[in-house]
């Protein structure tokens, strides 16, 4: 049965995994001026008391960016679990890496293409305010996404001093023109928060943009099919 529950609260992680990716996404241009490739490590916080919900302990605590010029590779591992976005713009490619227990599934979509998982929400309505603060040493601004027809809303914090040009433009945050670093939000009756912590300028291989072997490929609806399965599974005994 914990298995099972897991499997459930790692669904959660896909869909603001998801966000995260798509925010980042996006065909860029870098200034001379700043990082062109590096690392970006983002901590994930569970708000909740992990006495009254035990499985928190088994949830990841930490989702990783790899970026260069414009191909992105972000990675979260939890228990039993792996997904993997990558976005390979010279190519013109997103892939998906979705690994459950011993299963590898491969997904590649055109990157003009909406993300795996992802849904367009033309309704979001985005709120900025005056408020900033400073996250993993950039310059963070503020804002609000009220979500159509909920009462919840999600905090952002986010920089435009990575150099990323529109890194929103295929998602309904278009209007923040900056890189999530900081957010908040509640799912599953699980408060989390996703905190951009370091961000380091390192050489990247090229390679990593490319779709490792061992993987089985299939298609969007088999992928978001496997997902509804797990994300069906009733988490009451």
């Amino acid at each position: 049965m914990y298995i099972k529950i897991i499997l459930k609260y790692f669904t959660v992680l896909i869909w603001v995994f998801v966000v995260l990716f798509a925010l980042q996404s996006c065909n860029s241009e870098i200034s001379g001026k700043k990082i062109k490739q590096g690392k970006i490590e983002y901590k994930i916080t569970y708000l909740d008391d992990v006495r009254q919900k035990p499985l928190i302990a088994l949830l990841p605590h930490k989702m990783i960016t790899v970026f260069k010029n414009s191909s992105t590779y972000s990675v979260v591992e939890g228990f039993l679990f792996k997904l993997v976005y990558i976005t390979d713009h010279a190519n013109g490619q997103n892939i998906t890496l979705f690994q459950v227990l011993d299963k590898k599934y491969l997904y590649y979509a055109d990157t003009a293409q909406t993300p795996f998982g992802y849904q367009v929400d033309k309704d979001l309505e985005i709120i900025t305010t005056n408020k900033e603060k400073t996250i993993a040493g950039y310059k963070c601004k503020h804002a609000y996404a009220v979500f159509p027809g909920q009462k919840d809303t999600l905090e952002i914090y986010y920089t435009d001093e990575l150099g990323i040009k529109d890194p929103n433009c295929n998602n309904p945050y278009k209007k923040i023109k900056g890189v999530l670093m900081e957010f908040t939000v509640n799912m599953l009756d699980i408060n989390m928060n996703f905190k951009a912590e370091k961000v380091k300028k390192k050489k990247v291989d090229s390679k990593l943009f490319k779709a490792p072997e061992g993987f089985k490929q299939i298609s969007k609806q088999e992928m978001e099919d496997i997902v509804d399965q797990y994300n069906s599974i009733p988490t009451e005994k």
